[in-house]
């Protein structure tokens, strides 16, 4: 990352970042949808995804089990990305408060 010497290149990189975010968050959701259309015409990688993620239901249904398994996966993933959003809505803060005392501190130096 190259150095940010004033608020303009600051604003600039924050917008870039978002960018890239909204792009990685749109493949994500891209390789989310085709591996769930893979799940859904292909029963042995239902069986895998279980495996992998260590969700192990055990109701005597085999539909129940998948739909189970999906679901609590679906539901993480949900749940992954409102953390990402509040974790990003978090550092925002935290980097407007910093921007605001470091033009104070400027300001006061300025003057004296």
């Amino acid at each position: 990352m190259k150095r940010i010497k004033n608020i303009k290149d600051l604003e600039l990189e924050k917008l870039r970042l978002r960018i890239k975010q909204l792009e990685l968050e749109k493949q994500m959701n891209r390789s989310w949808e085709q591996m769930s259309n893979t799940w859904s015409s292909n029963g042995s990688g239902k069986q895998q995804h279980s495996v992998q993620n260590n969700v192990h239901f055990k109701t005597g249904s085999l539909l129940l089990n998948e739909a189970l398994s999906y679901g609590a996966t679906f539901l993480s993933h949900k749940l992954g990305l409102i953390a990402g959003r509040k974790a990003e809505a978090a550092a925002e803060q935290i980097l407007e408060k910093i921007a605001g005392t470091m033009n104070s501190l400027i300001a006061k130096r300025k003057r004296s």
